[in-house]
């Protein structure tokens, strides 16, 4: 059944609002989640100025150095939390909006005759002049850069950022603990934070419950 012109263009429409809200949401999402990780940094921050103000290898009020270094174990776990979902719903939109640039892409091949629409202007087909772009950061000319995959890379480098500064912290406690009286107890603290952490961290890379339904 071939489809008039009008049922063309309606179609094509559908596709490419379909692409803009993704994108739209795409930036939604990103400035919601942004709020997240600004705060865990923010509370990180705050927490970090007692092992400013004091020396954090005496042994003067050690037990609360430890405790203090281990909450901000708890709160570098909700910052690697919501940068593995910062990272999952990047992925998630960029996704999405390449298979509506994927469909949109075919169909004006398959029918831009019909619809009139330049070859060069079919959606994977319009190109930059080489003139008119440069990778170069401290030019001011257009660069061949992907906004979506540096908003992927913002959530893996908060997500390495925090891996690092946790694994400082679970030196310095396995360090201060074995002179606390507390031995047993911070020990058992410790690995239990630890353990949570990469058990929530596989389960949302790899469990099917945050995964698309569709392919």
């Amino acid at each position: 059944m071939k489809k008039s012109k009008a049922d063309l263009k309606f179609t094509l429409q559908r596709l490419y609002d379909c692409r803009n809200l993704e994108i739209s949401n795409l930036w939604q999402r990103s400035v919601f989640l942004s709020v997240f990780l600004i705060l865990t940094f923010s509370a990180y921050g705050y927490l970090v100025l007692d092992f400013i103000t004091e020396s954090a290898f005496e042994k003067k009020g050690l037990d609360k150095k430890i405790i203090c270094s281990t909450i901000c174990i708890f709160i570098i776990s909700i910052g690697m939390f919501f940068s593995v979902v910062w990272i999952l719903m990047a992925k998630g939109s960029k996704a999405w909006y390449e298979v509506y640039e994927t469909a949109i892409a075919k169909f004006e091949y398959d029918h831009w005759k019909k619809l009139k629409i330049p070859n060069s202007n079919i959606m994977g087909n319009m190109v930059l002049q080489p003139s008119r772009k440069s990778s170069n950061v401290f030019s001011t000319k257009a660069g061949a850069f992907s906004p979506s995959r540096i908003n992927i890379a913002i959530g893996q480098i908060s997500l390495i950022i925090w891996i690092l500064i946790d694994l400082i912290h679970y030196i310095y406690n396995f360090i201060m603990i074995r002179e606390s009286e507390n031995y047993y107890f911070f020990i058992l603290l410790n690995f239990a934070l630890l353990i949570s952490s990469i058990a929530i961290t596989l389960f949302l890379i790899c469990s099917k419950y945050v995964k698309s339904t569709f392919h």
